[in-house]
């Protein structure tokens, strides 16, 4: 943008790769520091930082036309996958599991009372509550019954119960099968009420951002939890290291995260997301700067036209090609997410043969033990 500026307005300009006080636009004390107090201090003439545009500066010094958005983001690691023996559970959920044990003690009672009083053998063993439990559950597991009671209306009891067994146990075998071959994904936090209700613990940097006090002072109660759970670290390699070894959550301008997460080690990151506290922004001029409407033509032509989007959208791809990413934000194109399974994947269908196997044996030395 400059460049372009450059070539129609004929000037030169010097960058300045860091502030003395390296801090970036905090008013205390009655003063400006960083970027803002040269600014206000006329040690500078202009700053293409793109400033997000605030009541306070506002007053101090004079801003361009809105040249972007902004916003602030979450990052944090992805939460440890759960061990794939899960997966005998995971078929239902947890109150369908409590509805189905309460419905099998009910329905087995129900139905020994019904077997008391027929006089036609129907285990092979005596009749009790251990035994009618076993008999009814031959369904569920896709084994046959011997015999059937002949007493009236168990037949059509029976029916009814099959048919429930037969879709519970499809629906079981279906859904695990699904479980165990598609790949599972961490469940992630999308929601900043999401974040604010969680345990995560939340670090910024300390350079003199505007968000901590904003969300301090705001109106959102979501926010004000927020802050109360962030901490202020004074580099980026602190945060990194919370964010990795403890899991915290890193806190940075949506436009900036990605450059200083690119350099950590770990590539398990995901973003939040809901944005914190959406913004514009704009560069920022002396109070009175004369040549501010002139920039302020060719500014408001680059982002109209849509150089800006464009331009940003070409720095992001060929930062994001030398990182070895793909070039466009969101998830990877062109590869597959099928793979072969592993040993660790039927974990839980081993785990139910070896439940079965065990119950197999303790039921042939008890028959041994208490038949003749």
């Amino acid at each position: 943008m400059m460049d372009a500026l450059v070539s129609h307005l004929n000037f030169t300009y010097t960058v300045q790769p860091v502030t003395p006080d390296e801090e970036w636009a905090e008013y205390s004390n009655g003063s400006w520091s960083g970027l803002a107090g040269q600014l206000v201090r006329r040690e500078k003439d202009l700053v293409i930082n793109t400033f997000a545009l605030m009541h306070d500066r506002v007053k101090v010094m004079d801003f361009s036309v809105p040249v972007a958005t902004d916003s602030f983001s979450a990052v944090l690691r992805l939460p440890p996958l759960p061990p794939r023996w899960h997966a005998v559970f995971h078929p239902f959920t947890g109150l369908t599991w409590g509805a189905l044990a309460l419905t099998i003690i009910i329905i087995t009672l129900f139905f020994h009372l019904l077997v008391l009083k027929d006089s036609s053998p129907v285990y092979n063993n005596k009749i009790d509550v251990v035994s009618t439990l076993v008999w009814m559950l031959r369904a569920l597991l896709n084994q046959s019954v011997p015999r059937i009671p002949s007493s009236p209306g168990i037949r059509p009891f029976l029916v009814c119960w099959w048919l429930v067994s037969l879709v519970l146990a499809s629906s079981y075998v279906t859904n695990i099968i699904a479980y165990i071959t598609i790949p599972d994904t961490a469940t992630k936090i999308k929601t900043l009420r999401q974040l604010a209700a969680s345990d995560q613990k939340l670090y910024m940097c300390e350079y003199g951002s505007f968000l901590p006090g904003v969300m301090a002072t705001s109106e959102d109660p979501v926010y004000r939890r927020l802050v109360q759970k962030l901490t202020l670290l004074l580099t980026y390699e602190d945060i990194r290291d919370k964010v990795i070894d403890e899991r915290g959550v890193f806190i940075e301008g949506t436009a900036y995260i990605e450059y200083e997460t690119s350099k950590w080690p770990v590539r398990d990151l995901y973003y939040v997301e809901e944005k914190i506290h959406p913004y514009i922004l704009a560069w920022a001029f002396q109070r009175g700067t004369p040549w501010h409407p002139i920039f302020n033509r060719y500014l408001s032509h680059m982002t109209e036209s849509g150089l800006v989007e464009r331009w940003r959208e070409e720095e992001i791809s060929r930062y994001r090609m030398a990182q070895g990413r793909v070039a466009t934000r969101g998830p990877p194109t062109g590869r597959s997410t099928l793979r072969p399974l592993s040993t660790e994947d039927l974990q839980s269908a081993f785990c139910i043969l070896g439940v079965g196997v065990v119950i197999s044996a303790l039921t042939f030395v008890s028959e041994m033990i208490t038949c003749p």
